[in-house]
């Protein structure tokens, strides 16, 4: 009696780490199967960061000398984040030490699939509306352990599957005299309603995903309630290449949406603004089709002049996993429009010009 209670006090134990990357010093015959699970690539870990309550479905199987001889272990069981940093389910599963090894693929959060056909990760999400600070929709890498591994927590690596957006402004070089204040911004006709799905995992483990439109596409705006109501850069900001994006402000940020093409007459950006020269005031409201921002710096490529017009490559598409910063430089006579995206990590530049 007091050997099955230590087994299964061991056991509980070993379900509760969520951070240990080895075995129990001294393991027993039985170890439960624990969960340690977080999300790769961040910058904007506020968004698919999991916190106490975040949940996840976990799927799989083992697998035992020929491929034929799957058998079930996790069939979309709920996985919840306790308060302690620890995540736990019900139903506790050992490891099997018959078996050569298991494969495990997990989709985040809990209950948003409508199709997850057994032993492949291949799944299909319900219709997903984004608000525009609701979290992210994200797919674990799949997880092959082999039995040295055995006895360890699982290592569930989170993809995030949705699209992550700020939107900044500065001034250009012949504002410098100048106070300059956004009145009022919006993102208008952004595609809000769609379904995910797992097409298969590439060389790396990493899910290939792609989204759809719902069958009655729903578009929405987002403006200045979900950033700043009104900024200024007052003329002590300097402008130009040393100083335009240091010196620049938030006008929305953290905006998470669907990924989507960006279409001519779609997706646009609504903008007024306030130039104002020693009191003199002039007031301009603009609209910029969101496919137009191209990769290209005027404020670093040299030749390029600010009065020229944007050229390709132009950003037509939202990504999957990927954060995209706009840099709207406001000029005396035009607005220049640029760009950066990352895949959560690195850094690169876009950029928009209008006359």
């Amino acid at each position: 009696m007091c050997m099955k209670k230590l087994i299964l006090f061991a056991a509980m134990a070993a379900i509760a780490v969520s951070c240990a990357k080895t075995s129990e010093i001294n393991p027993v015959s039985e170890q439960a199967i624990g969960f340690d699970s977080w999300t790769s690539n961040l910058t904007k870990s506020t968004h698919s960061a999991f916190t106490s309550g975040s949940t996840f479905n976990v799927y799989g199987y083992k697998h035992t000398g020929d491929e034929s001889t799957h058998t079930t272990v996790f069939n979309g069981d709920v996985v919840t984040l306790g308060t302690n940093g620890a995540w736990n389910y019900t139903n506790v599963r050992f490891w099997d030490r018959t078996t050569d090894y298991y494969t495990f693929f997990a989709i985040a959060p809990a209950g948003v699939t409508s199709s997850a056909p057994a032993q492949t990760g291949l799944f299909v999400t319900n219709d997903i509306t984004f608000t525009g600070k609701n979290g992210d929709v994200l797919i674990a890498k799949k997880n092959e352990v082999l039995k040295a591994g055995y006895g360890q927590v699982v290592n569930l690596d989170f993809v995030p599957q949705a699209a992550l957006l700020d939107l900044k402004f500065k001034k250009a070089k012949n504002l410098k005299e100048a106070t300059l204040t956004v009145n009022s911004v919006s993102i208008q006709n952004i595609q809000t309603k769609g379904h995910l799905a797992v097409s298969s995992y590439d060389g790396t483990n990493k899910p290939v995903t792609a989204w759809t439109l719902a069958n009655t596409p729903v578009t929405a705006t987002f403006d200045n309630t979900h950033g700043i109501t009104s900024v200024t850069l007052p003329k002590s900001i300097d402008a130009g290449i040393e100083h335009g994006i240091a010196n620049s402000k938030f006008l929305i940020d953290s905006l998470i949406v669907m990924p989507q093409a960006l279409q001519n007459g779609g997706q646009q950006l609504v903008i007024q603004y306030t130039i104002n020269f020693s009191g003199e005031e002039i007031t301009h409201t603009r609209t910029i089709d969101l496919n137009k921002f191209d990769l290209t710096d005027v404020n670093q490529e040299a030749g390029r002049d600010e009065d020229s017009q944007n050229t390709a490559p132009f950003v037509t598409i939202w990504e999957p996993g990927k954060h995209y910063t706009y840099y709207l430089t406001i000029n005396a006579d035009l607005i220049v429009f640029n760009a950066t995206i990352s895949d959560w990590t690195d850094v690169n530049a876009f950029h928009y010009i209008i006359n």
